[in-house]
């Protein structure tokens, strides 16, 4: 019985079937992340939706008002031009009391006719000229303050809102002038007051029929003062002022936000816009509950959906699961019966090939260093039979450095689990051996468990090499004591090398750069040893013909070089260290950029070494002198930076020391 319950238990959790409730966990995992991430997302998008839309609507309402307010200065400024209202003026003016009596008739339809529920016509004093408005009505509204302000600022004005009857008006004050001014750079001859209905308008822009998205709520608030008054309506449907709890005085601009809404009792997101000209604010509410239900709203569906998603995927998994178990096993018993034979075969090519090896070849673990396999010829080269080096470690079968650097090399496979190649000198009797030892990292039973590791004899290699290097440093050396025996050119090389490595150093080239630029100095004038020496030893100025054949040394030294194997850019660098920035160089005549910085160091340092030199036709320089003459150059033909380095460097100790080396005055 116990053994029936461990044989299901064995079934129920297999490595396959674990690896199904991991792929189920993990699908519903990333199900969990992406649906955090689209709430997330949806979240912000909900919330910058309501801010553009709250934008759209303040901006949209508050240019319909603006422009409605402005319609009614235009249709004033009419009136005040109009012929009719320059001739009710003219008859208010005159001394017959019927004139007067029509004249004020007249203005009083006029504006009424022009759309405006009442009128009066101030003289610049504040007095009252003409009006169609009871006396006591107009000093109950104290006008004066109003007509002084317009006539200062000779712009059209309004009134904060006031309650008439069941609505709401405006005043609009307009200078006048006189009919006869040819500009308004006169002063005012009176002052009209229009009395604007905005009942109308008001209640169409507060209507309660209109709808908003996200149930949001419009508001109209006034400053009149320092009291702030909103525009609310009255039972049954007219408009009143209401004065509010909170005050927009010294307030600039409501950006969009959460705060209290103007009941203060519950929090929404609000923007608002401000009408200078009138000192309103358009203001947009949307309570801070709604991107929270819309939020919740969008969870539910996602998760309803989510769920449907995940069931389909889990029940598509476990079908194939069956499908593939049922055929699997089938396949499997014939394809092993098939490969046996093949795989027996190749295991014993596997096994000729291995103790063919002339390398010793070695498999060890990578937690222990113990053996697992060995090759013939590690037998061979350690003197330890196959069979005995089996389970031993390098430590025992090594003398302590040799262990040391093998072990060095087993850590750095199993950090960085990649391919790890060291050299090794080893001692065989009294002998000395240099191998190159490979590690690389490799699965027995896991991922990394065993490392494979491969001795190569590189010691007649590396001789050879190293002989090679000899021979070419004495071919070097060669060529610069050729170079040294040219008129001219006694210690120059050894002045441009010194002088260039240290301007290098100075410019915080690198290291590869650095020894780009000593070793091109030290080659640089190999060339010249096939100029005709008649020519080098002229005394008198050369020919064209000779300085063009003097130039050709370049070209000389780098065909003596191009069989010369450099890690480095040596040769062209020496290509262009006669270029100058100008392009007046040779041979390529290059410029600017396309001249390497190694080889305007190389330009500076020969023409500063050349000048430094006595000539038949010319005394030496002293380095101040041919720094002086290359500053007269700088950013012509050669490098100002180089030229400054250069200054810099025989201003050192060390750059002292290499000009008394190359007896060169200071």
């Amino acid at each position: 019985m116990a053994n029936k319950i461990t044989q299901t238990l064995k079934r129920v959790f297999s490595i396959k079937n674990l690896l199904l409730i991991l792929l189920v966990l993990a699908l519903a995992g990333g199900t969990f992340e992406t649906l955090s991430y689209l709430w997330k997302e949806k979240e912000q998008a909900v919330q910058s939706d309501l801010k553009e839309y709250q934008k759209v609507v303040v901006e949209n309402e508050s240019e319909l008002l603006s422009s409605q307010l402005i319609s009614y200065v235009m249709r004033g400024k009419e009136v005040a031009r109009s012929r009719i209202f320059r001739m009710a003026i003219d008859g208010l003016n005159s001394p017959d009391n019927k004139k007067v009596l029509k004249a004020q008739e007249d203005l009083k339809n006029f504006v009424k006719v022009s759309g405006y529920s009442a009128g009066c016509l101030f003289e610049p004093n504040g007095e009252v000229f003409a009006s169609t408005q009871g006396p006591e009505e107009i000093l109950g509204h104290g006008y004066k303050q109003s007509v002084l302000n317009t006539l200062h600022s000779r712009t059209p004005m309004f009134s904060p809102l006031r309650t008439k009857g069941n609505g709401l008006v405006t005043d609009l004050f307009l200078p006048v002038y006189d009919a006869y001014a040819t500009s308004t750079s006169a002063p005012p001859e009176r002052v009209l007051m229009l009395e604007v209905p905005m009942t109308s308008i008001l209640r169409a822009f507060l209507g309660s029929e209109r709808t908003f998205k996200y149930e949001s709520t419009i508001h109209l608030i006034q400053q009149n003062g320092d009291t702030s008054e909103e525009t609310v309506f009255s039972y049954p449907n007219s408009l009143k002022l209401q004065a509010m709890k909170v005050s927009f005085d010294g307030v600039s601009e409501v950006l969009f936000g959460v705060r209290t809404d103007l009941s203060m009792d519950k929090k929404v997101y609000s923007s608002a816009q401000f009408i200078p000209v009138v000192n309103w604010w358009v203001m947009i509410e949307t309570e801070a509950t709604v991107p929270g239900i819309i939020l919740s709203t969008y969870k539910q569906e996602s998760i309803i959906y989510a769920s449907l998603t995940l069931a389909a995927m889990v029940f598509f998994v476990l079908t194939i699961r069956f499908i593939a178990s049922t055929r699997k096993y089938h396949r499997k018993s014939s394809r092993l019966e098939e490969k046996i034979p093949a795989l027996q075969k190749e295991l014993s090519l596997l096994r000729i090939i291995n103790n063919a090896l002339p390398e010793p070849v070695t498999l060890k673990k990578s937690d222990s260093g113990a053996f697992i396999h060995v090759n013939k010829s590690f037998s061979n080269f350690t003197g330890l039979k196959q069979t005995e080096a089996l389970n031993l470690t390098d430590n025992q079968v090594f003398d302590h450095n040799e262990a040391e650097t093998l072990s060095h090399g087993d850590q750095m496979v199993s950090m960085s689990n990649n391919a790890y190649s060291e050299e090794l000198t080893m001692t065989r009797g009294s002998g000395k051996s240099t191998m190159q030892v490979t590690f690389v990292p490799c699965a027995v039973e896991k991922e990394g468990d065993s490392i494979l590791t491969v001795y190569r004899d590189v010691t007649s290699e590396k001789n050879a090499a190293e002989r090679g290097i000899e021979v070419r440093q004495q071919v070097i050396n060669a060529l610069i004591r050729a170079v040294e025996s040219v008129p001219f050119l006694d210690g120059h090389t050894s002045l441009m090398r010194k002088l260039a490595f240290e301007i290098a150093e100075t410019l915080l080239l690198s290291d590869a750069d650095c020894a780009t630029v000593e070793a091109a100095a030290i080659l640089s004038q190999v060339g010249k040893t096939f100029v005709p020496r008649e020519i080098m030893e002229k005394e008198g100025k050369l020919t064209p013909e000779e300085i063009k054949e003097t130039q050709r040394y370049i070209e000389h030294t780098c065909k003596i070089l191009e069989g010369v194997e450099f890690d480095l850019p040596i040769t062209q660098t020496i290509w262009q260290m006669q270029e100058t920035l100008d392009g007046s160089g040779y041979p390529n005549k290059l410029e600017g950029k396309s001249i390497s910085t190694l080889a305007r160091i190389l330009g500076v340092t020969n023409t500063f070494s050349a000048l430094v030199q006595k000539r038949s036709y010319r005394k030496a320089k002293t380095a101040r002198q041919a720094v002086e003459i290359l500053q007269s150059m700088a950013d012509k033909k050669y490098d100002s930076s180089v030229i400054e380095a250069l200054g810099a460097v025989i201003d050192t100790q060390s750059g002292k020391a290499i000009l008394q080396e190359s007896q060169v005055e200071f």
